[in-house]
């Protein structure tokens, strides 16, 4: 039987597609061959490095390491570099040239090697380590910095557990620095006040030799002034662990009634939060007794279920162990 005329069109329009098929086929071919032939080229580049000590100038200061040390992170710019990907030539020494400034290059490479990170002791350096981080697309230092910006810097009383509280009780995240720590500054009122005096809102951390830990806040600045009780809206203590609370933690806002006893003035104290001491820190208060009495709630609500004004350490007196007051970061 003889093909139709619908038949003949039907036909050419399956060879067409076929055609066109086989060209993207080649195409493709072609591509994986390229692909191939360019592996196949680095190969030897990629063995090379394998086979002996990288060594690299970073900003006129040597470095020796491995390959499999600068490819630990494989989202980092150093993987980018010796992955094999890119033409790499040494300099005539036989070094690889980065245009960055070495100070803190060898706590980078000791984290690739280790996989831990080494902050330095002072903020400024630690703020610096952590930008080179960020530049070398280190993710693990991306996370650290992230935590370091949203922190009690440098605390020892307050663990990242202790500090989510406190996030979450002052309502957003932000970054404190530790302006007072009587352990190394001072158990005097006068140490507290030449260290904490008008330095802007606060949070204060008390430890007391039974291990009981507490303190407030306050956007009232402490002065030496001797001006007695001061208003706030703000101000709120907090504890950790009490005699009565156990190691529930707690915030205990304002009872609304006298506000204005929020805290209190006095340059022969430390810190003095509430009318009659709710918490009160007195001179050389490492062997001096310390007061604590909640006055039926007069200017600080209690924890739920507690009616004792002695609920937080057990009695009215205690000593301290430790004091860490820190101030709010401000943009510079």
């Amino acid at each position: 039987m003889a093909a139709s005329a619908g038949d003949f069109e039907a036909f050419k329009k399956a060879s067409a597609y076929l055609a066109k098929a086989q060209k993207v086929l080649t195409e493709e071919q072609d591509k994986t061959r390229a692909e191939r032939d360019k592996l196949e080229r680095d190969f030897p580049k990629v063995h090379e490095f394998q086979g002996k000590r990288i060594k690299l100038n970073v900003g006129g200061k040597i470095f020796v390491t491995t390959l499999q040390t600068l490819t630990k992170d494989p989202d980092s710019m150093l993987a980018s570099m010796f992955s094999g990907r890119f033409e790499m030539n040494p300099d005539e020494d036989g070094c690889f040239f980065v245009d960055r400034d070495a100070k803190h290059f060898r706590r980078i490479l000791n984290y690739l090697r280790t996989g831990q990170i080494v902050l330095p002791e002072k903020q400024s350096a630690k703020t610096e380590l952590l930008l080179e981080g960020e530049f070398y697309n280190i993710n693990a230092f991306q996370q650290a910095q992230e935590e370091a910006v949203l922190s009690f810097n440098d605390s020892i009383l307050l663990d990242k557990d202790k500090q989510a509280y406190l996030f979450e009780w002052l309502g957003k995240k932000q970054t404190w620095n530790v302006i007072y720590r009587a352990s190394r500054d001072g158990y005097g009122a006068a140490d507290f006040h030449r260290c904490c005096d008008n330095k802007g809102e606060t949070v204060s951390v008390v430890k007391t030799t039974k291990g009981y830990l507490f303190g407030g806040y306050t956007d009232v600045p402490w002065t030496s002034q001797n001006s007695g009780r001061k208003i706030s809206m703000k101000s709120f203590l907090f504890t950790f662990n009490s005699y009565s609370t156990g190691n529930s933690p707690h915030k205990l806002a304002l009872s609304g009634a006298h506000n204005d006893h929020a805290v209190y003035h006095i340059s022969s104290l430390g810190i003095n939060f509430g009318w009659s001491a709710a918490i009160q820190l007195s001179d050389n208060c490492n062997t001096q007794r310390c007061h604590t009495n909640w006055n039926g709630g007069h200017t600080y609500q209690f924890p739920p279920g507690v009616t004792s004004n002695h609920w937080l350490v057990g009695g009215w007196q205690f000593v301290v162990a430790d004091v860490e007051v820190f101030s709010l970061q401000t943009m510079q």
